[in-house]
């Protein structure tokens, strides 16, 4: 990998840039975001303990706040740092597996620019889901197709069915089937218990609260309402949106079609500039495909690694350098020099 990376100055440059603006980010925001997410998890669970019989109205299922019963038997702060800690182990585990082989100094420099890569921070301060989405997409992207390496995506889909993730079904549809199988079936049983556990009711409220969100998306008031907390998807450009979505669609279907690696990697990002609402810390999932886009994209993935935090300080310029991202996973052949 270090090869590709042009050596240990390029990495040591990442992981320095990502650090001076990652912390910095990190004093910025900590006050107002510390365990946001975390808290709603908690609340919702704590309500359905106490028998409420209604949806607690957030975007996850309804089986997701019988998950996050546990957080209900410690403290909310306990509860806040619990889920920044899972977040930090997922993260250290996969630094783990990606850099085995690699001197120790390697090791540790991907470790600083991971866990102060901006979405990554934002992630953690939050309590967001996204490390644990990613750690369920590993083995999709890492092994071979087997159904068993479809089970843990499919607690995902159950729990989580974030529109980021549709892409990466098309995905898997054309490289990963047997996986696809075992994730549908999978979704489709722990819904099944959830019905039968927490009743109809909660999950045709839940499905009431993404159809109606998505309504406002097409409408393009829920994102300019998203605008003000940076959504960096293609769809506060709305109505050019739907334009630039057919092109980048496109483009995702001939980068998948063309090869797995790049498939999975436009998938990723096409599910991030496409769905509905993109927050920063959702781009965290990212920290997937640079493994696979050094193989294809060296040079492009250098420049883009070394650029994303400064990117993730403004809206547009994300997004830009999303597309850029994108674009970079097309097969395109360079014209023969005479």
């Amino acid at each position: 990998m270090l090869e590709r990376w042009s050596g240990r100055p390029a990495l040591f440059g990442v992981a320095v840039m990502n650090l001076i603006t990652g912390l910095g980010l990190g004093v910025g925001i900590a006050a107002a975001n510390f365990g946001g997410d975390s808290g709603l998890y908690r609340r919702c669970a704590v309500l359905l303990a106490e028998g409420q019989t209604e949806f607690c109205g957030f975007l996850y299922s309804p089986l997701t706040a019988l998950v996050a019963r546990p957080l209900t038997w410690i403290s909310p702060t306990t509860a806040i740092v619990v889920m920044t800690l899972i977040g930090v182990a997922i993260l250290m585990a996969g630094v783990a597996l990606e850099t085995r082989g690699q001197a120790t100094v390697d090791r540790v420099l991907v470790a600083v620019a991971a866990v102060t890569f901006a979405p990554v921070v934002y992630e953690l301060l939050l309590g967001q889901t996204t490390l644990l989405i990613a750690a369920a997409l590993y083995p999709l992207a890492r092994r071979p197709d087997a159904f068993r390496n479809g089970i843990p995506f499919g607690i995902v889909l159950a729990l989580a069915p974030k529109p980021l993730l549709f892409p990466a079904l098309v995905w898997m549809a054309v490289w990963r089937r047997r996986a696809l199988g075992a994730s549908l079936l999978t979704a489709l049983t722990l819904t099944g218990l959830g019905v039968v556990l927490l009743g109809i009711d909660q999950y045709r409220d839940w499905l009431s609260v993404l159809t109606g969100a998505g309504r406002q998306s097409v409408a393009g008031t829920f994102v300019l309402s998203l605008r003000d907390t940076g959504n960096f998807s293609l769809w506060p450009l709305y109505p050019a949106t739907v334009v630039l979505a057919g092109i980048l669609a496109a483009a995702t279907l001939v980068a998948i079609v063309h090869d797995s690696s790049r498939g999975f990697v436009a998938a990723l990002l096409a599910g991030l500039l496409l769905a509905p609402y993109s927050l920063l810390y959702a781009f965290s999932i990212l920290l997937l495909v640079v493994k696979p886009a050094l193989a294809f994209a060296p040079r492009a993935t250098r420049v883009l690694a070394l650029t994303a935090n400064l990117a993730g300080a403004y809206l547009a310029i994300l997004t830009a350098w999303s597309v850029a991202a994108l674009v970079a996973t097309l097969p395109l052949k360079r014209p023969l020099r005479s």
